[in-house]
This record gives C-alpha cells, structure tokens and sequence, in this order.
C-alpha cells in the first residue's frame, strides 16, 4: 500500500499553496498527538465508544492531510472489538505508522 495518496496532496497543495498547505500538515502533527493520547485514555478506560470517536476524527485527520496508510489503519481500527491489549499494541503500530507517513510526506514535499 502506499503511503501517501499523492493526487490529494499535490491537488490540496495546487489549490491552497504550498504554505497553507504546511500549515494544514504542521496542525495535523499536533493534532494527531492529542488523538493518540485519547486513544490511550480509550484503552486505559476499556471504552470501545471513546476508542471508536477517536479513531474516526483521526482517520478524517489523515485522509484530509493525505496520508492514506494512517487513514486506511484508523479506519479498520475503528469498529474492531480487539480487547484492549490487543488495540493498545494497535495503537502503538498506529503512532509508528504515522510518525513514517510524515517524514514520507516532508520528503515528498521536498
């Protein structure tokens, strides 16, 4: 699978700019820290509700920014009814994946 969906962000770029653009990717990075933090608080409760809002805001996130990896993860991680150490590890694989997907869009970009 691809990492990036690269028809999105050079369409999303073309339209906003390249600046607007960066910004949109550096409030994603910030954003998506608190999203994993929710995920966390998710597992530490055992709440399969807060796990599945979570996970759909953060797959919005990143199909918007274009990062199709994370998207399609989140996505499948959304409705799953993994216990919890299982969605912890999860999680874990989520944050790597995501941390990967956006050095592969800063070299992309670049």
């Amino acid at each position: 699978m691809d990492v990036l969906d690269k028809t999105l962000i050079s369409q999303y770029r073309d339209v906003l700019g390249h600046e607007a653009f960066m910004q949109n990717v550096d409030l994603y990075r910030e954003q998506a820290i608190k999203y994993f933090q929710k995920l966390e608080q998710a597992i530490e409760l055992q709440s399969y509700p807060q796990w599945q809002e979570n996970c759909h805001i953060l797959k919005s996130a990143s199909g918007n920014t274009g990062l199709k990896e994370v998207y399609q993860l989140a996505s499948d991680l959304e409705y799953s009814q993994a216990d919890f150490d299982e969605l912890s590890e999860q999680l874990m694989n989520l944050i790597v994946k995501n941390d990967q997907a956006l050095k592969a869009l800063e070299q992309w970009l670049n």
